[in-house]
């Protein structure tokens, strides 16, 4: 029975082979396709005989699991995160029960106060020493070292200043200074920017409270000042670019609070001498930068250079108002600074980096130099005169070294000699008279804007053959043209009293226009078509008076007539000219 049995469990075990054989080759013939061989079977049946021959583990040889308590669970980062962090602020609020020490220590008596002071000094400058010596191996361990020699220093100045009047505020700031550069230095090497954060913004913070307290504006700018040199000499080297902002404002508002100071404040040549002062820090920086390392201009150059300039002129010009060689030598400073600005930017930027940023940050800066030194030492008329002569010698120089920003800025100071001169509404009263008489002859500006918007339309034309088109050249010419059009029929109407040859004067202009084969001149005859309609509605039928209706409405009528006409006469002889000048066309290729 026991035979039988066992003979049937064999033989079934044996199906159970063979089935595991046929289930292995199918598999095999799925993964590899009709033509694999048997290969992979057999080392399937190899490893299954190999594994037969292991012997399995006995019971005492599996190993009894730990118990609870001593399983090693994985660390959560939270709570690791937070065990490095404690100490270290355990062993910054041991630095600053140090500093407490030496306060008391120097109360009880048991140390003079000038000793003191200097301990004090002494120790926060090593905590800022170690806060910069192990930065590159623990952050958080320079972060809060750094804070804790920051809350150090910064009271117990203000309370050896303020308190204790153990040391006068010039030392407290000279002090707090050199605390601020021995963090830039100590984190120069490795460009350390937390120890260089902590350590500028102490300084400028413990001086602002000093002079809160101590109402020393000098004494506070100076200092001021000092660490905005240290800033820009690491920016110069590429050091904490972002920390300029935040020192900058801070220097700028000192400054500026300086001048503005009515009770408090110094003499006019200190105050002369701190503006100055600014203005060279960062010019000196944006010159090293832009000019001797060829960097681009950056926002922050850009906006500090224009702010310094006007703290400058403003305050130059507040100080000495009521002098009579005051604006002349800001106007004199800025008129030089405008020729430098010129020269840099078309004799070096130019040739060495093309059209550059800094070539169009220095050129546009000259522009409103220019405009800013004019503007301090000239009257209106001199300025209109002095805006239109500017314009004419740009386009001049323009045309002559082919630089079409030049151009550009002949186009801002004719636009600034028009505005000054008021030309426009000026022009448009001695056309247009809703509100009454006009003023007799030709103002003294408006001549001088009109002479010099007929010179730039000139020499549009002039030179229209002789330079390389651009896009903007029909605005340009188109622009111009407008102006001295519109200047010239208001500067005539000034001696024309009756309504109806002022209307016979702008449909003559209008139909002179349509008949010029000048484009732009064309262009400009319906505007003013326009322009005599707008005054027969808003001056002679306001006027009632039926002969002066009469002679309006004819000239204005036929001027409607035949402008169509004489609109259509040019404009095929204009369009065969255009072609020709063109040359030949990718549709239309030349004849050869």
């Amino acid at each position: 029975m026991e035979a039988s049995r066992e003979t049937t469990l064999l033989a079934r075990l044996e199906d159970l082979s063979r089935d595991l054989d046929e289930l292995r080759r199918r598999v095999v013939l799925l993964e590899h396709g009709p033509s694999a061989s048997t290969a992979p079977v057999d080392e399937l049946r190899r490893r299954d005989v190999l594994l037969e021959r292991t012997p399995s583990p006995t019971t005492a040889e599996i190993e009894t699991p730990p118990p609870l308590t001593e399983l090693e669970l994985p660390p959560v980062a939270g709570v690791e995160w937070a065990a490095g962090l404690v100490p270290l602020f355990g062993w910054g609020l041991l630095g600053i029960a140090g500093a407490y020490l030496l306060r008391a220590l120097t109360e009880a008596g048991y140390l003079p106060g000038l000793l003191g002071v200097g301990l004090g000094i002494v120790y926060a400058a090593w905590w800022l020493f170690l806060a910069a010596h192990r930065a590159h191996e623990r952050p958080m361990f320079s972060i809060i070292h750094g804070l804790t020699a920051a809350l150090i220093m910064a009271p117990m100045l203000w309370e050896m200043t303020v308190s204790f009047h153990l040391i006068p505020p010039l030392a407290a700031s000279a002090v707090a200074v050199c605390f601020t550069v021995f963090g830039l230095a100590i984190g120069w090497q490795r460009n350390l920017t937390p120890i260089a954060w902590i350590a500028t913004l102490a300084g400028l913070v413990t001086t602002t409270a000093l002079f809160r307290e101590t109402h020393a504006p000098t004494v506070w700018a100076v200092s001021i000042l000092v660490i905005a040199a240290a800033t820009e000499f690491a920016a110069c080297r590429d050091h904490w670019l972002g920390l300029r902002w935040v020192v900058a404002l801070a220097a700028d508002f000192a400054v500026l609070l300086v001048t503005l100071l009515t009770t408090l404040a110094p003499a006019a040549g200190v105050v002369q001498g701190l503006q100055f002062a600014l203005l060279t820090i960062y010019l000196t920086s944006t010159i090293d930068r832009t000019l001797l390392r060829g960097l681009n201009v950056t926002r922050f150059e850009v906006s500090q250079a224009a702010m310094t300039f006007a703290i400058l002129v403003g305050g130059a010009l507040r100080l000495t108002g009521a002098s009579q060689t005051g604006p002349w030598g800001v106007g004199a400073f800025c008129l030089l600074a405008a020729v430098v600005c010129y020269a840099v930017s078309f004799a070096s930027l130019e040739n060495r980096d093309g059209r550059s940023r800094n070539f169009y940050a220095y050129s546009t800066f000259a522009l409103l130099l220019v405009v800013t030194g004019c503007g301090v030492l000239l009257n209106p008329a001199a300025l209109a005169a002095a805006f239109s002569g500017l314009a004419v010698a740009a386009l001049v120089a323009g045309f002559r070294r082919d630089r079409y920003t030049l151009r550009l800025h002949a186009g801002a100071y004719l636009l600034l000699a028009v505005g000054m001169a008021g030309m426009v509404p000026r022009a448009t009263e001695r056309i247009i008279r809703t509100g009454g008489g006009v003023e007799s002859g030709l103002p003294l500006p408006y001549a001088f804007a009109l002479l010099g918007a007929a010179l730039c339309y000139a020499m549009l034309v002039a030179q229209e053959r002789q330079r390389a088109p651009r896009w903007t050249d029909t605005l340009e010419v188109t622009l111009v043209a407008a102006l001295a059009a519109w200047g010239a029929l208001g500067a005539a109407a000034g001696w024309m009293s009756a309504a109806p040859l002022r209307t016979a004067l702008l449909t003559a202009a209008a139909l002179a226009m349509a008949w010029s084969r000048r484009a732009e001149l064309r262009r400009l005859a319906y505007p003013l078509m326009g322009l005599a309609g707008l005054k027969l509605l808003a001056e002679d039928l306001q006027q009632g008076r039926s002969l002066t209706l009469f002679g309006s409405l004819i000239f204005f009528g036929g001027g409607l007539i035949l402008l169509p006409r004489l609109m259509r006469r040019a404009w095929p002889a204009d369009s065969s000219s255009s072609a020709r000048a063109a040359g030949p066309t990718d549709q239309e290729p030349q004849a050869t």
